[in-house]
């Protein structure tokens, strides 16, 4: 799923690279594929979007316990605090929006990517990073294989 969210990605933003780091194994989710593949697209075309002055962007995936967890990062201007609690609320048009945007963005808002999130049992986060920048964040449940010979 990762390598087809990353083809789709170098289509729109062919020269913004993107830092990969995934498990060395495969990880094993029960989803939606294209719905959890448009949240990572949406994410990562937000960060090329918004995050002004952004030089890294970087996707990371890793398991803890019995959850995977998708972290997409980027080294630019962050998020207002005051847009922080409300962010995956939506139907709010932030001063920095005009209502009549013509965005070439056939991407989903981030209240949607909640929904789909939360839809699989998950959670989703945003926050500002210490140095500079945002990060997103969002979980899923792995599904636990069996392994019969113990």
């Amino acid at each position: 799923m990762i390598d087809s969210v990353i083809l789709k990605f170098k289509k729109r933003y062919p020269h913004q690279e993107i830092i990969l780091k995934l498990p060395e194994q495969v990880v094993i989710i029960p989803m939606d594929a294209i719905l959890i593949e448009q949240v990572l697209i949406n994410l990562l075309e937000n960060a090329v979007q918004h995050a002004k002055g952004m030089t890294k962007l970087s996707l990371k995936v890793w398991e803890e316990e019995t959850q995977a967890v998708f972290e997409i990062k980027d080294d630019g201007c962050g998020i207002l605090k005051k847009q922080l609690d409300s962010l995956f609320v939506g139907g709010e048009l932030t001063e920095y929006e005009a209502a009549d945007s013509h965005k070439k963005n056939a991407g989903i808002g981030l209240s949607v990517c909640a929904t789909i999130i939360k839809a699989h049992g998950g959670t989703i986060e945003a926050a500002n990073r210490k140095s500079k920048g945002a990060v997103f964040r969002f979980t899923l449940d792995t599904e636990r294989i069996w392994d019969d010979t113990e």
